[in-house]
């Protein structure tokens, strides 16, 4: 399925390749929100909370109240989950909560899909070098994607699975065959 994806940061839709270099800039929310309507779903990614610099709160609660959207960056925690979801949200994607000491963590996941219920729990495995990256695709876990969508399974909905090229069209629901994940 093509998710399109906005991406929020200072208060600007933008879009970041590899989450450093700058390749789109913009205040014109209306723009986006346009371009993706009709989409059964949208990515919205506060890159600020993500990167622990503030939030765009304001931001995503519009955009969720005109499209219906998935949101993540930043969701360290069930409470943060929970938060999103009562701004909008009608999932919300869990990327480096997902993690500890390089490996899948089971417990961590259960809380969340405690928190949202499993359906609403997208496991963010980002990967670079065949191996999942977190914190802002700066530290290896040395997990495959694979290896994480197998641990994580009873506790996500679904997976989302950019690959380091700059995109995050690049969703798979994982149901048991490597192949997807």
């Amino acid at each position: 399925m093509l998710i399109p994806a906005i991406d929020l940061k200072g208060g600007k839709v933008v879009q970041l390749i590899q989450g450093e270099k700058l390749a789109i800039e913009t205040t014109d929310l209306d723009y986006w929100i346009g371009r993706f309507t009709g989409y059964r779903r949208v990515n919205v990614i506060d890159l600020d909370a993500a990167m622990n610099s503030g939030s765009n709160d304001d931001l995503v609660r519009e955009i969720c109240g005109r499209l219906p959207c998935q949101v993540g960056g930043g969701v360290r925690s069930p409470e943060r989950a929970l938060e999103l979801c009562a701004i909008g949200a009608k999932k919300v994607i869990v990327g480096s909560a997902l993690f500890k000491d390089g490996r899948a963590d089971v417990g961590s996941a259960m809380l969340f899909a405690d928190a949202v219920g499993v359906s609403r729990v997208i496991g963010a495995v980002d990967s670079k070098g065949g191996r999942v990256v977190t914190h802002g695709w700066k530290s290896s876990t040395g997990t495959t994607a694979v290896e994480a969508a197998q641990v994580l399974e009873p506790y996500c909905g679904e997976f989302l699975h950019p690959r380091g090229q700059g995109r995050t069209d690049e969703r798979h629901r994982y149901r048991g065959d490597p192949r997807r994940a």
